[in-house]
């Protein structure tokens, strides 16, 4: 029957916390109940690609001495970068790091959409070649406004290809904006490829002065998960029942101005999702009643 692991990793997105040092993003991490935190290759981040080599042994040497295991990178890289140059995702391999989110296939409205997928299948192949050869795995985040912003989108894109070598990020945030469908759906269509889950969600508020305009003043702005409008209980369930044992990658794009609100945010939020998840697993991995618990002769 299928579980849920205990290795599945809790992490952090720090994408507005770059202002700490490496040893106090280890601390966030321990003081919001988190396991790890994303390794982010970005310029302006705590190792930028044009000086991955110098900068990537210094914030992993950090985390190590700080006592927390990074194995997940947040990184921009193409396709056709990886490619062209594989000596980006060797050098994560060396540090330890088993899998990236890579850069999104862009959508393109003058272009024919069959061509772009035509293409952007040409080159997840050619890079599950190379990711296959490294020993290191590709996650794909579904995203709105790309090419590939739900799960059959992204079942396409990588079906037959290894899941040792490529791997998908579903991300209920990024899919009520675009792309959600059912979740035992979803889980269900794409099995072991689903290997990470953005933890995110949106709320939607609408300014009746705007009634007029073309989106009748509706909006669509991200939230703690505690508040929005995803329901984490279905999610949970649809996990749990397909033996999920990736990434959770929380990422709180909320309360930007104010570190110590998001941060306090934060927290609740990774307690909901635990209480949630532990929840949903004693339900949908409850044995299931027999005539004698029923109360029955056998």
């Amino acid at each position: 029957m299928p579980y849920i692991d205990p290795s599945i990793s809790w992490s952090l997105f720090p994408k507005f916390y770059r202002h700490l040092s490496a040893e106090s993003l280890a601390d966030l991490v321990r003081q919001v109940g988190l396991d790890t935190t994303n390794l982010v290759v970005r310029e302006g981040y705590w190792v930028a690609q044009e000086s991955i080599k110098s900068d990537l042994p210094r914030f992993m040497k950090a985390m190590e001495k700080a006592g927390v295991q990074v194995k997940f990178a947040t990184a921009g890289f193409s396709a056709a970068e990886v490619v062209a140059d594989p000596g980006l995702i060797e050098v994560l391999r060396d540090w330890g790091i088993t899998e990236f989110r890579m850069g999104h296939f862009p959508l393109d409205p003058r272009c024919p959409v069959r061509a772009q997928l035509y293409e952007a299948l040409q080159q997840i192949e050619l890079l599950a070649c190379v990711c296959e050869r490294v020993g290191i795995r590709a996650v794909y985040q579904v995203h709105q406004d790309t090419l590939i912003s739900s799960a059959s989108a992204v079942h396409k894109l990588l079906d037959g290809l290894p899941q040792s070598a490529v791997g998908v990020e579903l991300d209920p945030g990024n899919q009520s904006y675009e792309g959600l469908e059912n979740w035992d759906y979803a889980f269900g269509l794409l099995g072991d490829k689903v290997t990470a889950a953005g933890i995110k969600d949106t709320g939607v508020t609408r300014d009746l002065s705007q009634s007029a305009s073309p989106g009748k003043g509706w909006t669509r702005f991200w939230t703690p998960i505690t508040e929005g409008v995803t329901n984490w209980h279905t999610f949970a369930s649809a996990a749990v029942r397909s033996g999920f044992n990736g990434t959770f990658v929380f990422m709180p794009f909320y309360h930007e101005d104010n570190p110590q609100k998001m941060t306090e945010a934060l927290s609740g939020e990774v307690a909901y999702l635990r209480r949630v998840f532990a929840e949903m697993q004693a339900q949908v991995l409850a044995p299931a009643p027999t005539l004698e618990r029923l109360g029955e002769p056998v």
